[in-house]
Order: structure tokens, then sequence, then C-alpha cells
């Protein structure tokens, strides 16, 4: 199973766990299935894919695969979403309503945010010469703070949990990552799936996620890393 690296508390590469990586092992566990996860750039998977060396992938329900590796792939239904914010300090005072709003402002995505949130997004990256992708998200919070961006663009529960893992290993940054934040609320939520290699192994899957579902253990899953 190919799945993104360092992307907390969704997949936590140390401890080879996090709520999707646990959401997913477990359902193709009731599928039958034992998994090995193999924590890669975004970049690397439809590669590893392509060549053979991964079954199956964990992506964003809007990238296509298949098209991207060559490969055919077979999406299953949706597991989890990321809910994507634009982030700013709060005391900065910045009106972002809407994508547009970002324009001419030194603007940090995540690794191929501009694939993954819509063909407007896309459009802005291209425009915007202050817009950056970075692989490590722990970035995005220090930049942020460090006031070396105006804005973040991250899922809220990830960059909630770099921002406190960075309190504790920089008792220094305590004061400073303290500061309050504002989440603007852009973007549509993001889903996320994993693609096959097989189509018989996706519907067991699916059926396994259903199965989950109904009996609250996915539930109880998600309430291990983000608190109702």
């Amino acid at each position: 199973m190919g799945i993104g690296y360092a992307i907390p508390p969704y997949v936590i590469t140390e401890s080879d766990a996090g709520l999707e990586v646990d959401i997913i092992r477990q359902a193709l566990l009731e599928a039958g299935y034992e998994s090995l996860f193999i924590y890669l750039p975004n970049l690397r998977l439809p590669v590893e894919f392509a060549k053979g060396n991964l079954d199956c992938v964990a992506a964003n329900s809007v990238y296509d695969l298949g098209k991207d590796s060559g490969r055919s792939a077979f999406p299953s239904q949706k597991t989890i979403a990321y809910r994507n914010y634009a982030i700013t300090l709060r005391d900065d005072w910045l009106h972002i309503a809407s994508i547009n709003d970002l324009a001419g402002k030194t603007v940090l995505g995540f690794n191929n945010a501009r694939l993954f949130l819509g063909p407007e997004f896309r459009a802005m990256a291209r425009l915007n010469t202050n817009y950056r992708e970075l692989d490590d998200q722990s970035l995005q919070v220090r930049m942020l703070f460090a006031r070396r961006a105006q804005v973040v663009i991250a899922d809220k529960f990830i960059f909630l949990w770099w921002r406190e893992y960075l309190k504790k290993v920089s008792p220094s940054m305590k004061r400073e990552l303290s500061l309050p934040l504002a989440f603007h609320e852009i973007f549509p939520p993001s889903p996320r799936r994993v693609s096959f290699a097989w189509p018989e192994v996706r519907s067991a899957f699916d059926s396994a996620l259903d199965e989950l579902r109904k009996s609250g253990r996915l539930e109880s899953i998600i309430n291990q890393y983000i608190q109702p």
C-alpha cells in the first residue's frame, strides 16, 4: 500500500499508524488481506505503482492514478475526507473569502496542492509568483508563524498537529506558536480513497469498509486521533 508520508494525524510514519492508515489497514484485514504500508512523496506514488512495486495507493479522490501511472487502477469508495483551509495569523486581518483573494499574497501549499484543489486554485498557483509547495508540512507552520508566508493551505488537523509537535520540540518557539489563527473556509472537503490494481480486491475492501461504518468501529478509529 503506497501512501504519502508525514501527514499526521492521518499518516504517522514513525509509528506506522495514523487515522487514515488505521482505517485502511482494518478494512483490508476485514477483507482478508494483510497490508504493508510504504510511505513515499506524492510524486513517487504513481511511479512505483507503474513499476508494480505497489499494489494500491491511497490518495485524493480527484487524483487519477491510472492516468498518471499508465497502469489500470480501480478506485474504492471514500475512506475519509480532509478539510483544507487557507490559514492565516489572525492579527494580520487578511480578508480571504475565495480563492481569488489569494492572488498577490505569499502562499504556501502542500505538495501537489495545485493538482488536488481544482482548476481555479491551479490557475492561482500558476499566476501567483509568490506561491510555493512544500513536502514537509511542519515547514508551513514554521514559516507562517515566522511571517515568511501570509497564507498556508493545509488540512486543519494536520496544521494543528504540527503546531503542537513544534511546541514540544522547540520550547523557545512556544509563545510565537501560540498566536491566534484564522481558518478561511474556501475549499470543499477533499475525500480520500484507495486505488487498487485488481477490481476484486477493491470490491472486498469496499464491503469491509461498509461494515466498519455500520458497526461504529470506523468512528472509534477516528475518535482515537480527533476528538469530536
